[in-house]
């Protein structure tokens, strides 16, 4: 029997924005959300979550095993998966 993956809501949120963004687009770390910064999706994030001053970028190390590797991204600390109590 094979596992559903939940989809964190923000993530959830920013591939309905029609923003370009496929689920590959995003990573975790612990309970943080990656996402590539494609154009589009500062402004909407800066429009649209309550927590955009929590938000920092990176550059993702090359060699990695996602999209986002090589590419700017933004860490979402909170918004990944993780068990709310």
């Amino acid at each position: 029997m094979s596992e559903t993956k939940t989809i964190p809501e923000l993530q959830q949120r920013l591939m309905d924005a029609d923003l370009g963004l496929v689920e590959d687009d995003f990573g975790y770390h612990a309970t943080d959300l990656y996402v590539v910064a494609l154009p589009g999706v500062r402004e909407w994030l800066k429009a649209n979550y309550e927590f955009f001053s929590n938000i920092t970028g990176f550059r993702s190390q090359e060699g990695s095993d996602w999209n986002g590797a090589g590419k700017f991204c933004f860490d979402i600390p909170f918004a990944g998966n993780w068990e709310r109590r």
